[in-house]
């Protein structure tokens, strides 16, 4: 990959630029209850689409921009850099959106991207279960043949936005006869279908990002199957790949932002009446913070690079998420460490930002479970990039 921008895509970066400049969007802005923040994030995904920002690379005659992939990564990096929010449709657009386009039937691309690119359709993923999340193979959701229809009865957790979803996207079991990872396959399900039940979880952040899905007898159209029957476990690998691979470039760019975020507050406080920033402690943890973004900077590059030059995101993508997980926390420990002793005793007016750091420290746990566990992706460095030996 290329690292130095050409001259159409520093002009794409300056359009992008003037956008930010007239929306004076910033993540900090985003209001605290999650039904306002979500209507706001709806909007907010919105006008960026209608301003040709969303789905950039996707196909045209779906309603994407059918650009250079390359301009999406310009995009959403300046995005990034400006403090922007994450699209509300992350799940559509960076897990099953993908998967659409490279398993779908035209029927469906013609259905589904358009309103996944304009956040009119919120998506969600419906994968792990109460006993199988890292090891997906062995689900006992069901999915039984029944004419031109599905029968789907089963439980789903860890649904990213659930509440707030029109359409899943779930794995279900159709073939017992075979081995585990064949018998799957991928139906879309209507979220507002007959016996689908969803129970908002509450974290510890105190918002309930994630939820339980519950599905009983939920009839899906034949239609609805995404692939072939059967091919549930390859598009899921293929989803799982985009989801590790293609998030860590924008992301390190927010990482980044983040740590001149705590550097500048940090700046501006004291302990004992010296600057934070003089404590040698404090500037190791900062470095050390520092270090494990650009470090997660060059490896997202060279993924990215094998991608734009017209290769799959492979596995190698777990040593992109591996690294994304640890940086991020790295960096929500380090600045908590740092800020610490001055979140409670700061003033009136510190108040927003004190509630930053501690929501994102505490958000920033989960980075080494969502997209599969740091035990999992280093297993499947081991086995499927280095070729180690099996115990």
């Amino acid at each position: 990959m290329q690292l130095a921008e050409t001259a159409s895509e520093r002009a794409l970066a300056d359009e992008v630029r003037a956008f930010l400049a007239r929306e004076d969007f910033h993540s900090e802005q985003l209001p605290h209850e999650l039904d306002e923040r979500m209507a706001v994030l709806k909007r907010w995904q919105a006008a960026c689409y209608e301003a040709g920002f969303v789905g950039r690379a996707w196909p045209a005659e779906f309603g994407g921009g059918g650009r250079p992939p390359v301009e999406q990564i310009v995009v959403d990096q300046e995005l990034a850099a400006a403090g922007g929010p994450e699209f509300v449709n992350v799940v559509g657009l960076g897990v099953l959106g993908p998967s659409l386009l490279r398993f779908g039937n035209d029927d469906q691309r013609r259905r589904y991207i358009p309103p996944i690119l304009s956040a009119e359709e919120i998506w969600c993923q419906g994968f792990s279960e109460p006993e199988a999340g890292s090891d997906l193979a062995s689900l006992r959701t069901r999915a039984v043949q029944d004419g031109d229809t599905f029968v789907i009865s089963g439980q789903k957790t860890w649904v990213s936005w659930g509440q707030y979803a029109a359409l899943c996207g779930v794995l279900a079991r159709t073939d017992e006869s075979v081995p585990r990872h064949r018998g799957i396959s991928m139906l879309i399900v209507d979220v507002s279908s007959p016996g689908v039940e969803v129970r908002p979880m509450t974290q510890i952040t105190g918002h309930a990002e994630f939820s339980e899905l519950f599905l009983d007898d939920v009839v899906v159209p034949r239609e609805n199957l995404l692939g072939e029957l059967g091919d549930g476990w390859r598009i899921a690998m293929y989803t799982l790949g985009h989801e590790r691979g293609t998030a860590a470039l924008p992301r390190q760019v927010k990482l980044r932002t983040w740590l001149d975020r705590a550097v500048s507050v940090a700046a501006r406080r004291e302990i004992d009446g010296r600057p934070l920033l003089e404590d040698p402690e404090a500037q190791r943890g900062l470095a050390r913070a520092l270090i494990g973004i650009e470090v997660l900077r060059h490896h997202a590059y060279r993924t990215v690079g094998e991608f734009l030059s017209g290769g799959a995101v492979g596995p190698e993508s777990s040593s992109v998420k591996l690294l994304m997980s640890e940086a991020e926390q790295r960096l929500a420990e380090t600045v908590l460490d740092v800020l610490g002793p001055t979140l409670l005793s700061g003033d009136r007016d510190d108040v927003p930002e004190n509630d930053f750091w501690y929501e994102t420290y505490l958000y920033s746990r989960a980075a080494s479970v969502y997209g599969g566990t740091r035990q999992i992706q280093r297993d499947i460095i081991a086995d499927r990039v280095l070729a180690l030996p099996k115990e």
